[in-house]
């Protein structure tokens, strides 16, 4: 079993709904697709991505919890203190909160794969490949459109420092590489 897969079985063991895994599945898809475009830790990367929400079910009532007890969960279970660290700071919301590129990169990361994923499933065969960074731009200046997908820190980008065209490019090249177990 390799290492990604023994991470899905862990998260599979807190996460429920098969939307969080998914969700994971892809914010891990643009955690790497940034780590290769910035020469990052892709291990790294894509497991603080796909682990991020790994106690979100557990915080859902306590929100202000929520990464505290997923960073706690995966040092138990011996996951680098680099990996816990991301997870911590993806519940930051402002430009002004961000110490770091990692922390950039998780937060904005978080936020674009619901813009994504919403602009996929609005197409009508709601697939990835009948989408660009075009459609999910035009997406995200309609401020009825997926309203859980945060604008202030998808624009978190700009300390990657990527305009949203090209940050919105990266995050689906990078989750179209996981289409198929996106359902996307």
């Amino acid at each position: 079993m390799s290492e990604r897969d023994k991470n899905i079985e862990l998260l599979k063991k807190y996460l429920k709904k098969d939307y969080m895994i998914k969700h994971s599945i892809a914010v891990e898809a643009v955690m790497e697709a940034i780590a290769l475009r910035f020469n990052k830790d892709v291990n790294l990367y894509a497991t603080a991505g796909l682990m991020h929400d790994i106690d979100y079910e557990m915080t859902q009532n306590a929100p202000e919890n929520h990464a505290i007890v997923g960073a706690k969960i995966l040092r138990e279970n011996g996951f680098a203190e680099e990996v816990c660290k991301i997870v911590q700071a993806h519940r930051k919301s402002r430009i002004d909160d961000i110490e770091s590129f990692d922390e950039a990169a998780i937060v904005c990361s978080d936020a674009i794969s619901g813009l994504v994923v919403a602009s996929a499933l609005i197409h009508p065969d709601k697939k990835l490949s009948s989408i660009d960074a075009e459609f999910i731009c035009r997406r995200f200046y309609e401020k009825g459109f997926a309203k859980g997908a945060n604008r202030e820190k998808i624009l978190i980008c700009k300390y990657l420092p990527l305009e949203l065209e090209q940050f919105a490019e990266l995050a689906h090249s990078g989750m179209l590489k996981h289409s198929e177990e996106l359902g996307l």
